[in-house]
Parts: C-alpha cells; sequence; structure tokens
C-alpha cells in the first residue's frame, strides 16, 4: 500500500519492480557459488554493456581494456589458466591475458554489429577465451615485440572457432597447473 499526496491509500504494484525482483531471486547465489557460473553470468553482462555502448554511445566511448580486471578481481581467481613452465620463484613474472583483452572488446563489438549470435552465445564465447596466465617478463616481450602480437592474434585467428591458446602456442609457452577450460 502507499499514501497518495492526498492521504488516501492506494495500492501500489510496480511491474518494474516486480520483474527485478524475479530477476534478483533467480540470481540470488546459493551456498556453493559455482566460479563458473559467475565469470559466465559476467560476460553476459558485459556484453550486454557492449552492446548499450554501441548503441548509445557515437564515438566508441566507454571500451576500455582494463574493464576485465575490474569486474572480476581479483581475475586470477576466476579465469587462471596456469602459469608458464618457465616460471620460477626468482622469475620477473607478469600477469597476461591469453586473448589479448582488445582483441576480447573488439571481437563483441564485432559479433553484435553482425547480429548473427545472441548475447547469450557471445557471452559463451568470451567465457571460453577470457583467460589470464602467469608468464615472465621474457615470455612477455617475446609476444608483445618479437611476434608483435600485444594487442592481436595471429593472422587468420577466429573468435568463433580459434585455439585460445594460438598466441602462446607460436611464442612457444608452455602452461602448467592448466586447469579443465582448456
Amino acid at each position: 500500500m502507499r499514501t497518495s499526496h492526498n492521504g488516501h491509500k492506494q495500492t501500489f504494484k510496480n511491474q518494474n519492480s516486480t520483474k527485478y525482483l524475479e530477476l534478483k531471486l533467480q540470481n540470488t547465489p546459493s551456498q556453493n557459488v559455482d566460479k563458473d557460473d559467475i565469470v559466465y553470468k559476467t560476460c553476459l553482462l558485459l556484453v550486454t554493456h557492449f552492446r548499450n555502448l554501441l548503441v548509445h554511445s557515437e564515438d566508441n566511448l566507454g571500451f576500455h581494456t582494463r574493464i576485465f580486471s575490474h569486474f572480476l578481481h581479483p581475475e586470477e581467481k576466476f579465469v587462471f589458466a596456469g602459469k608458464s613452465k618457465m616460471v620460477t620463484s626468482d622469475t620477473p613474472t607478469h600477469p597476461e591475458h591469453v586473448v589479448p583483452c582488445a582483441v576480447l572488446i573488439n571481437e563483441c563489438k564485432r559479433l553484435i554489429n553482425e547480429g548473427q549470435l545472441s548475447d547469450s552465445q557471445i557471452a559463451k564465447l568470451l567465457r571460453k577465451h577470457w583467460r589470464l596466465a602467469r608468464i615472465t617478463k621474457a615470455e612477455q616481450a617475446k609476444l608483445d615485440f618479437e611476434l608483435g602480437h600485444k594487442s592481436t592474434m595471429p593472422s587468420g585467428w577466429r573468435f568463433e572457432t580459434g585455439n585460445t591458446f594460438e598466441r602462446f602456442r607460436l611464442a612457444e609457452i608452455e602452461l602448467l597447473e592448466l586447469d579443465r577450460f582448456v
């Protein structure tokens, strides 16, 4: 019940509030939180965000590669793929996105603009490729400068069908502690 400005009681039913409550109840985490589900839902949220930016921003404002590290923090707890076999306790290391964040964003934008896949399908692809690895600084330099893949994937690589680890394969970076997503 709601009281109007003249003091009369009114029944107030806000459909948007009801829908929000229904969605909130459906998405309430249980005692056993599934990290895969959290990552997928975050990917879906990112795809929705990217779509909103494409529709409402004339100058591509709002797109930044750091969005990934801010949405799931710390990323290593959610999307860790492994560490290079060259990493030791004495080795300077670097957290590296297996597929560069710029590629993740650009591919999502491309797929949204093409209109062939649903947001859920795009989110599943994003989930597949959003991976973080710990590599050495020397391996990072090889990826970035020797191979020229700081923010790109190798020629011919496709978001829809490509091997997430193709850049690492070309750089001969072998990961240990690979999880089940590989």
